[in-house]
């Protein structure tokens, strides 16, 4: 781990570790009753607050709208194997906190070579090992000096950034396909509306990054246990002053000294939740301008294997970029018969509002031109579509043109010390990752019990 963010973990929970302590005991008696927080939001975040606040003794309650856990991870079974719906990896092992509850739960990994590809042009061909090359040199190139053609006072996004660096990109299958697997699915938005100035400024965990075969949804299954979760309630209203805060759902009300919520930016943004009072103009701004984006996934199960069954990743250098560029063979991760289809970028917002049975002849007519009549028809699809879920709204956040990193991190700072914000979107280093998420669930109870002993 980074010695900059174990000291900000450290700060952060400092005050959680002293609360065991018998020199905390007299903050709860001078205050109004015991401490009870109630966390919004089942995902990682929340999961992540509550558990650390639970472990220091603080009565928690979790409130969650949809009838499971886990927020936008979501693993699906159907196909007879484990498949993502949401977040899939585990973005570098070393120091990564998710990484330390997959050891404790001996859940198996399987490590990703990025370089295992193999990629086909419209109408089946093959490109040459130069041409792939010359993409990667040409890709390499212009990202490296994209930042350079914006500044802080005129911030542009990255398509106009590559525009003026190299036009002919933009119109290359070969570029596009490189444009749209490595920004465009990272961002989870259109080259259009990410900044060039922010964009790549986040930062990662070293080490290999992980596939779990048996699902991400068993690291939230082991955050949850013991947790006092309510399920199937859609989060109304939350209400704090005069030393309570009330939140209010479908089903109740629910009465508190505290709240975190870890509602996703995308339902932060549509408003359908209301703060009372609202939320400070600070946070009110952050949320309208910083960007939510769409990336669609499709698993496809098939009667059997027509692509290479050892490549780990499949690309297709589509004349529409963002038309599934990338594909995962769960062949060697589970031995199962299924590719796992991304869009990207403006395509995803096109796929995201495809019925099943037209997302299943888009992804057949791709798979049709790479593969010829080797290609075979599905048997069965899994579809996530975030953008129409209505907890979701998205999949997760990006630097718009004009953002900074404060938008991210100035959602986390407390509300009159009654009301704290977490979640991906809070936490610029990380945002965008299931990681980040857990980090911003521990940093929002680390400040909450600095607040209990201030």
């Amino acid at each position: 781990m980074p010695p900059e963010l174990t000291r900000r973990r450290l700060l952060a929970l400092s005050a959680g570790t002293l609360l065991a302590s018998p020199a905390l005991k007299p903050v709860f008696a001078a205050a109004a009753g015991k401490p009870k927080v109630i966390v919004v939001g089942a995902g990682v975040a929340g999961l992540s607050a509550a558990r650390t606040l639970t472990r220091h003794g603080i009565e928690v309650i979790v409130v969650e709208a949809r009838d499971r856990i886990g927020g936008r991870i979501s693993t699906d079974r159907s196909l007879g194997t484990a498949v993502e719906r949401g977040a899939s990896w585990l973005h570098g092992l070393n120091g990564n906190p998710l990484a330390g509850l997959v050891r404790d739960q001996k859940l198996a990994t399987y490590f990703s070579d990025y370089d295992d590809y193999e990629v086909w042009l419209p109408g089946g061909e093959r490109p040459e090992d130069w041409e792939l090359e010359d993409a990667i040199d040409a890709f390499d190139s212009v990202l490296e000096k994209a930042a350079d053609e914006a500044d802080e006072g005129s911030d542009l996004s990255l398509l106009e950034a590559i525009d003026q660096l190299d036009p002919g990109m933009l119109k290359d299958p070969l570029s596009g396909w490189m444009l749209s697997s490595e920004i465009e699915d990272d961002g989870g938005a259109p080259l259009s509306r990410i900044s060039a100035l922010q964009y790549g400024e986040d930062r990662s965990f070293d080490g290999p990054e992980a596939l779990l075969p048996d699902g991400f949804g068993r690291v939230v299954e082991g955050l949850a246990r013991g947790l006092d979760i309510r399920l199937g309630e859609p989060v109304r209203r939350i209400s704090h002053g005069a030393g309570q805060v009330v939140v209010e759902t479908a089903k109740e009300r629910h009465s508190g000294t505290h709240v975190i919520s870890t509602l996703p930016l995308g339902v932060l943004k549509a408003g359908h939740v209301v703060f009372d009072p609202p939320l400070p103009e600070s946070h009110a701004g952050a949320i309208a301008s910083l960007g939510f984006g769409a990336v669609t996934k499709v698993s496809v199960k098939f009667d059997r294997c027509f692509w290479p069954e050892e490549t780990q990743f499949l690309s297709y250098a589509a004349k529409e970029r963002g038309r599934w560029p990338t594909m995962i063979n769960l062949m060697p991760v589970s031995g199962a018969s299924i590719l796992t289809l991304v869009s990207t970028g403006d395509y995803a917002l096109k796929s995201e509002a495809m019925s099943e049975a037209e997302l299943q002849a888009d992804i057949s007519a791709v798979l049709g031109e790479m593969f010829g009549a080797d290609a075979r028809p599905p048997q069965k699809i899994v579809a996530a579509q975030w953008s129409r879920d209505p907890f979701a709204l998205g999949v997760y956040s990006y630097p718009a043109v004009g953002n900074t990193p404060a938008d991210f991190d100035g959602l986390a700072e407390p509300v009159a010390d009654r009301l704290f914000l977490a979640g991906e979107h809070t936490i610029f280093e990380h945002h965008g990752t299931a990681h980040g998420a857990f980090i911003s669930g521990e940093r929002a109870a680390g400040k909450l019990i600095a607040a209990l002993g201030g």
